[in-house]
């Protein structure tokens, strides 16, 4: 096996541990009486101090590149960056951030309906089959027979799943002439500035304190857990990026759904808390969905690529056209 291709499994590997740890981390502030906003704030701009270094140094010159798409930039930072991380972290505030991270991880179902909605081409059966798996595993978390659940809290959740789809489809849109870490240092920023204007127009509550936070039964200074928190983001991001370079975005994204059983860890780890067995059932129908989805695009995206190279010259364009409509895999 490549030596490279494995390296890029480790980094990758090592980016859902790191963004796995964040949602405990978090939950961790909020019983030291943190509330999302701080939280939030607080890993964003750690996190783009954290990369201003390395960004200044590959951007030096180079800033026009950045100006000449200011409007993709400033999108991506206030949906991409403010909202996925603020309202994940409202939705940790209710609800378990392994059940949490559940129902965020929905975005690429949400990316497949709604290329279905617009373009009208028609996803495959593999497809299909997890988008049902999807729907029985979130009936089965949320139990509408009565269960516990947050709706408040699922709100939250499945809106940064939207927030989650719009960072896939900009990022496989995206034709940028400088380096990531540069987009992803600027964005965080930006939406660090956001997430601060809306908890001081008091659209959310700022609430922080100094006591010493509870892990597991230890004693941590409230600032080593922040510290740890926009540490494991800065570092969560940019392993994310190196890995993808080394084994592709489809295997990258398959790796990623190890970030479930983990965050399940963390949590029992730090907070103590398991998710219920029919929460865990669910949580098995809904990654399973998702493996589903993946699956089904990825084998519509090998055969385009087939009829595309067997395609006869005069009906190049009817191919050229279909291809244009597929969805983002």
């Amino acid at each position: 096996m490549n030596r490279n291709f494995v390296l890029g499994l480790l980094i990758t590997l090592v980016s859902c541990f790191l963004f796995a740890i964040c949602a405990p981390l978090g939950k961790l502030m909020y019983a030291g009486d943190w509330t999302p906003g701080p939280v939030t704030f607080v890993r964003l701009a750690g996190s783009c101090l954290l990369l201003a270094i390395p960004m200044f140094i590959q951007m030096r010159g180079r800033w026009r590149e950045v100006w000449q798409v200011r409007w993709y930039v400033l999108t991506y930072g206030v949906v991409c960056m403010a909202g996925v991380q603020l309202l994940f972290f409202l939705a940790v505030e209710r609800m378990s951030p392994p059940i949490a991270l559940l129902l965020e991880m929905t975005a690429p179902l949400m990316i497949v309906l709604w290329v279905w909605a617009s373009t009208r081409f028609r996803p495959s059966t593999l497809t299909f089959i997890g988008i049902v798996a999807a729907a029985v595993g979130l009936l089965i978390i949320l139990d509408p027979r009565g269960s516990s659940v947050d709706l408040l809290g699922v709100f939250y959740a499945l809106s940064a799943a939207v927030c989650l789809a719009a960072f896939f489809v900009m990022s496989a849109k995206a034709d940028l002439s400088f380096p990531s870490v540069t987009l992803i240092c600027i964005t965080m920023g930006i939406g660090a500035v956001v997430v601060a204007l809306i908890t001081a127009v008091g659209i959310i509550p700022a609430g922080m304190t100094t006591q010493d936070l509870d892990a597991g039964g230890v004693l941590l200074p409230w600032w080593v857990v922040a510290l740890a928190l926009l540490l494991c983001t800065g570092g969560a991001y940019t392993t994310a990026v190196v890995g993808v370079r080394y084994v592709g975005s489809t295997i990258s994204s398959f790796l990623n759904l190890v970030e479930v059983p983990m965050s399940v860890v963390m949590a029992w780890i730090l907070l103590g808390d398991l998710p219920v067995a029919v929460q865990a059932i669910g949580g098995v129908f809904v990654l399973l969905g998702v493996v589903f989805v993946k699956l089904g695009e990825n084998r519509q995206e090998r055969r385009r690529v087939i009829a595309r190279t067997n395609v006869h010259p005069e009906t190049a364009e009817m191919h050229l056209v279909v291809e244009e409509e597929a969805p983002e895999d």
